[in-house]
């Protein structure tokens, strides 16, 4: 019973919170008794310079620039290919095709003799492996090296 009553005596004896404009946390628009300060009184801050960048910072803002040079540059190569760039068929791309339809079939064309490069890349190097067999079959029944036996077909290491 006693602790209630201590409890009921703090409840009452907080005072409620005071609604004056000098007690609120955002302050509202100034009252009249509060005068402007001309703006001739008013004294600014010297502008300090910007802190400088550290080497690093300097080190990566030279290679973002340097980035964005290179992406400009693809860019605009690109845009060269593309603008060059003719149909599989070898024809030239029609003029009422948008930018981005040429862009398609240029990559598709791209695409294609990209697949006929690897094909082609492929069978020579079967037709190497298959020409080196022979080679080393020659040398076996020679009983030579195989080096030997490419110098007297005329064949250069690099062959």
């Amino acid at each position: 019973m006693a602790s209630q009553d201590s409890q009921q005596q703090t409840a009452t004896s907080i005072p409620p919170p005071s609604l004056d404009r000098q007690s609120r946390s955002s302050p509202g628009p100034p009252s009249q008794s509060e005068t402007a300060t001309p703006l001739s009184q008013i004294q600014s801050d010297p502008v300090e310079p910007p802190p400088q960048l550290t080497p690093r910072l300097q080190a990566l803002a030279t290679k973002k620039a340097n980035h964005e040079a290179t992406l400009e540059a693809l860019k605009t190569q690109r845009a060269a290919l593309v603008a060059n760039s003719k149909l599989p068929s070898g024809l030239a791309m029609p003029d009422s095709w948008t930018e981005d339809e040429k862009t398609r079939s240029a990559l598709a064309a791209a695409h294609v003799t990209i697949k006929e490069h690897i094909t082609l890349l492929h069978k020579y190097n079967e037709i190497k492996d298959i020409g080196q067999g022979l080679m080393g079959l020659i040398a076996d029944s020679r009983g030579a090296r195989v080096a030997a036996v490419m110098e007297d077909y005329g064949m250069g290491e690099k062959d």
